[in-house]
């Protein structure tokens, strides 16, 4: 139970294009409805194997694409 809410909970800091790319990744889809509606149904209907890799995707989305990081050793141009 406490990954499914861990799961509910960061799906409702994520936005709405980010729920949406992940909800047509397992389904193929988006149905129109309520959001919260929404994250209840997707989390209730995940495979206990399956919740840690929707909570690793969310965790990406969250944190966001990591910057590159500068090589201070090289010359600039």
């Amino acid at each position: 139970m406490l990954k499914r809410d861990r799961l509910k909970a960061m799906l409702r800091k994520i936005t709405d294009k980010q729920f949406n790319a992940i909800w047509k990744e397992n389904y193929g889809y988006v149905p129109i409805g309520d959001r919260a509606d929404l994250a209840a149904d997707f989390v209730a209907e995940q495979y206990d194997e399956e919740l840690d890799g929707c909570i690793r995707r969310a965790e990406a989305l969250l944190k966001g694409v990591s910057k590159p990081k500068v090589n201070k050793w090289l010359v600039p141009r």
